[in-house]
């Protein structure tokens, strides 16, 4: 089975019932259909044949969601790029994925000119653009108008020879160390994140709406497809503002939100005074890509009640390797303390912590996070090495540093090379970030290592605060609770430096960084 037969399926099912919303636009199932089937047979037509890369550089709205279908209908590769990307980083994913296509909107058509100028072969370019007027067209990119090109094709449904295995989409890293690395996902491996999404988080009823904030060339993308299967509307945001996402939820009566914790904190910190009660539709708020600091959590849920679902995935095995349901955020009670982990195993997941010699390890024993799932990736593109590296004996290692309890529950502790080891002593980073993010002056917080002459190495945290704090107090406060793990200095920061995705680059977390304490006390 491939992506292009359960969209034809959801297309025959609910063709004229709306699929996505995007600003001002609508598109229904059938529209949908017609425009990513133009999309596949013009690709076909100017020689971009079945297996072919083709990169996209999209801002969030529709034409996403056609690209993407259109892409998987024609059996190409698609290779979305974060719309964040700099000329340096689309020239190296274009190289690297030796790609064939490549589609971007009218808005990064300067990038564009850079790389063409640069590129070392043909490429077929096609740019979507708001001027349909082919004389004022950027003449130094040269590029197909889209839809002018979606206009002389026909739409007739193509035929899509693809197998499960064949290649869907490389999904290339954040990078937040070294160059990325193109993971290879297969239909196989989407159609189960999505029938993994559906069988836990998926709309009820045909017509139930997410809304997705984040770029659609990562998270948010992930969600379209087990929507549309079941006839449900994707709402996408061209770009995230708080108080806007809290409006579009209200006015459009949204059943799921999809997020990230460093977006929650925003709309925690918002204007809007938009609660729960002004959202009677809303079952869900599914958040991902790093741990939600606990009392972030704490506040969201005083706010909104209890709607709260975590998932945790890598771009190796996507968004489904293990979930926090809603009745496992518990404020108070005896599992209180599961509001610091990731949750259980998907159902279609198993989970195993081991040791640096692959041995597994007991429960609250940290140790390296193994996972093996269908929806695991097939390897990294031209990356031999890496991906017999990563997976071994079916089980992909994800270089994430974990433990499980007795019951089952995931703790992500970090990456497994940020471990600080500080006079012989295993500290998580993630433990202490937990304990300061308790303190109500506390905004933001990260632990990393820093070399120390008689520890080998020290614990040091960053933190953005939100109101006046000592920086002793901050390290008793952490102190009292877990002893001799706490920071030996505490920097105090604007802002912590984050990747395109909104992750924390703790790689660029430097001293030089800090600005003086108000009214320190050392």
């Amino acid at each position: 089975m491939n992506v292009a037969e359960q969209i034809r399926r959801a297309v025959s099912r609910f063709g004229k019932r709306t699929a996505v919303i995007s600003g001002n636009e609508r598109r229904s199932f059938d529209e949908i259909e017609d425009r990513s089937n133009r999309l596949a047979n013009a690709l076909s037509a100017a020689g971009v044949l079945q297996g072919s890369r083709v990169v996209t550089l999209l801002e969030n709205s529709i034409r996403c969601v056609e690209a993407d279908f259109g892409l998987a209908k024609a059996g190409l590769v698609r290779v979305s790029l974060n719309p964040m990307s700099n000329s340096r980083d689309v020239l190296y994913v274009l190289d690297d994925s030796d790609a064939e296509a490549f589609i971007y909107d009218e808005k990064y058509a300067a990038i564009v000119a850079e790389v063409k100028a640069a590129a070392s072969r043909p490429i077929s370019w096609v740019m979507v653009s708001s001027n349909t007027d082919a004389e004022t067209m950027n003449e130094q990119a040269q590029p197909e108008h889209y839809e002018g090109l979606l206009a002389s094709a026909a739409s007739t449904p193509p035929v899509c020879p693809c197998e499960g295995e064949d290649l869907y989409c490389l999904f290339y890293t954040s990078g937040t160390t070294g160059r990325p690395k193109g993971v290879m996902l297969s239909h196989r491996a989407i159609l189960q994140v999505s029938f993994n999404l559906v069988m836990e988080v998926g709309p009820r009823a045909p017509g139930e709406k997410v809304l997705l904030m984040q770029p659609m060339s990562h998270g948010a993308g992930f969600f379209v497809l087990p929507w549309f299967i079941k006839g449900g509307v994707s709402v996408i945001m061209p770009q995230f503002d708080a108080d806007e996402a809290l409006r579009l939820a209200r006015d459009l009566e949204i059943e799921t939100i999809k997020l990230i914790p460093t977006m929650m904190q925003r709309i925690m910190n918002g204007t809007s005074k938009i609660t729960g009660k002004d959202l009677p539709n809303l079952r869900q708020i599914i958040y991902g890509a790093s741990p939600m600091p606990t009392e972030v959590l704490r506040s969201g849920i005083e706010r909104f009640g209890p709607v709260f679902i975590q998932i945790y995935g890598q771009s190796e095995a996507p968004v489904t390797i293990s979930i926090l349901p809603i009745e496992d955020h518990q404020l108070d009670g005896a599992g209180r303390e599961r509001l610091a982990s990731a949750g259980a195993a998907w159902p279609t997941v198993e989970l195993r912590i081991v040791d640096a010699d692959n041995n597994d390890l007991p429960a609250g024993t940290p140790g390296e996070v193994l996972v093996r799932a269908p929806q695991m990736m097939s390897g990294y593109w031209n990356r031999p090495e890496l991906t017999e590296a990563a997976l071994r004996d079916d089980w992909l290692h994800t270089k994430d540093l974990g433990c499980l309890d007795e019951t089952g529950f995931l703790y992500l502790l970090g990456r497994l090379d940020e471990m600080i080891i500080s006079g012989g002593y295993n500290i998580a980073p993630r433990e202490v970030e937990d304990v300061l993010y308790q303190h109500p002056a506390v905004r933001e917080a990260a632990v990393v290592g820093e070399a120390d002459a008689e520890w080998g190495a020290a614990v040091v945290a960053y933190v953005v605060l939100k109101a006046p704090v000592a920086e002793s107090e901050l390290r008793n406060f952490v102190k009292t609770e877990i002893g001799f793990k706490r920071p030996k200095r505490v920097y105090r920061v604007a802002e912590l430096p984050k990747n395109s995705n909104g992750k924390i680059q703790k790689t660029a977390l430097q001293p030089e960084l800090a600005l003086p304490w108000e009214g320190a006390d050392h």
